[in-house]
């Protein structure tokens, strides 16, 4: 059991460990006007990390996957259209956002002391980023699917296997929720309102165009796999 928890703080020590996390949750920290909303981020990646590694280790991923891949040969047109809809439906949101957010910079361009978050970025919105996003990198985390792959050596009761997973995503989250707190404590310095400043000349802009390329992307992936 001592082996599990060290395999456990090790691992997600190593994954907590990501630059792409780090950079995005500055930009958040640049983006928001209310600053404890970034904690709906942190609590999204965290829930998600958890309930991802449970359906994993008990097979519900495979079990869905296997599902929507039966669907989408037994429906191609509508699987795909969907696929295609929400794509669309994804661009314009996006197109709408970054045209707010000019039209904001412009208003508040007298405005130099505070960088204006874009439209939209709500703490449900910043809960379903930080879901999202856990569910992309979780692709490529090849620390938490070793510890996954070492937790399923043992024969473990729910609660246990519970508590290792939200072990894990706590520590994978903790240099997140360190930031959080760092940037609270300096928050009004003139170090924090230069880099404010310095990220919210590019931060506006990040969550509208990565909307419209996510959107982009899916009715590419749909057209194609329809073709």
């Amino acid at each position: 059991m001592f082996g599990l928890i060290g395999t456990a703080l090790a691992a997600s020590f190593v994954d907590s460990l990501n630059p792409s996390a780090i950079a995005q949750q500055m930009l958040l920290q640049s983006m928001v006007k209310k600053k404890r909303h970034t904690l709906y981020f942190i609590l999204g990646m965290g829930l998600a990390n958890v309930v991802l590694g449970l359906g994993i280790y008990y097979g519900v991923v495979d079990w869905v996957s296997g599902l929507i891949s039966q669907m989408a040969s037994a429906y191609p047109i509508y699987t795909y259209g969907t696929e295609i809809i929400v794509g669309t439906v994804c661009l314009i949101f996006g197109v709408r956002l970054t045209v707010k957010t000019a039209r904001g910079k412009t208003a508040s361009a007298n405005s130099r002391t505070e960088a204006q978050p874009p439209a939209g970025l709500s703490p449900l919105s910043l809960f379903i980023m930080g879901a999202a996003f856990c569910g992309v990198e979780l692709t490529s985390a090849l620390p938490y699917f070793g510890f996954l792959a070492t937790l399923a050596s043992y024969d473990l009761v729910f609660p246990l296997v519970l508590a290792f997973i939200a072990l894990y995503s706590f520590i994978y989250a903790l240099p997140l929720i360190l930031i959080y707190l760092g940037y609270s404590r300096l928050q009004g310095t003139k170090a924090i309102i230069k880099l404010e400043n310095a990220l919210g000349r590019i931060s506006a802009y990040v969550v509208p165009v990565a909307l419209g390329l996510f959107g982009i992307y899916m009715i590419w992936s749909g057209i194609h796999s329809l073709i």
